[in-house]
């Protein structure tokens, strides 16, 4: 990929996970930030909402540096494991959905018995998944269900992990839903910016050329005068 391309593709992901975070923030994180908006408290309500602002680029940073990550992960794995990185896989994200549930239950749930109100987030997690994963398969026309399964499940997971320890669900909500929706970008748009950059990057070697061509012509065409 391209500096051009990558910054454009590390933009757009600051975007997303920017709007994201705001909208999740005005409606589940109510108290502290849309209280202050109603109660006239201007001051305090553009505080609170530039410090959203920037947690909502950091939750980006972190679903870029985690994309990177995975690439590295899946090439070492292809390297390695070869054909069996693929049941390998199967087996992390197992694992994975399972400490979805399991962190948090076992930090807040065994005081309380009840495992419900903590399978919610595995349960989101895996549709948007599934939903990507199947969209993933049907732009690539090629079975990569079990790559975008791992990226958007454990890949998740260890950029949720520091959240699920924390009991105040609305850093759940504000981390979470950002965090899918820029991993989903990353996964789905890459082969577009991948593209734009094979034609980038042809378009210069074709002016490259053109300058040598035309370069070589006026050489001649002065060589040959002074022939004359």
């Amino acid at each position: 990929m391209t500096l051009r391309n990558l910054l454009k593709f590390y933009g757009t992901t600051l975007v997303i996970g920017l709007i994201t975070t705001i909208l999740v923030s005005l409606i589940f994180a109510y108290d502290k930030l849309t209280a202050f908006l109603v109660e006239g408290q201007i001051g305090e309500f553009l505080a609170a909402l530039i410090w959203f602002m920037g947690y909502g680029l950091l939750i980006a940073t972190i679903s870029q540096l985690a994309y990177f990550s995975y690439l590295f992960i899946h090439q070492l794995g292809l390297g390695i494991f070869r054909t069996a990185w693929k049941p390998i896989q199967v087996v992390i994200i197992l694992f994975a959905f399972f400490d979805l549930v399991y962190f948090r239950f076992l930090r807040f749930g065994e005081q309380h018995g009840d495992v419900v109100r903590f399978i919610w987030i595995p349960i989101l997690v895996l549709i948007s998944a599934l939903l990507v994963s199947y969209y993933k398969s049907k732009l690539t026309a090629t079975n990569v269900w079990v790559p975008a399964m791992f990226f958007m499940i454990v890949m998740t997971t260890v950029e949720l992990i520091p959240f699920l320890k924390v009991e105040d669900t609305t850093w759940l909500y504000t981390t979470i839903f950002p965090l899918i929706l820029c991993n989903t970008f990353q996964l789905l748009m890459m082969p577009k910016y991948n593209e734009a950059s094979k034609i980038e990057r042809a378009k210069r070697r074709e002016t490259r050329e053109e300058r040598m061509t035309a370069s070589r012509t006026k050489s001649a065409t002065v060589k040959k005068k002074k022939q004359q």
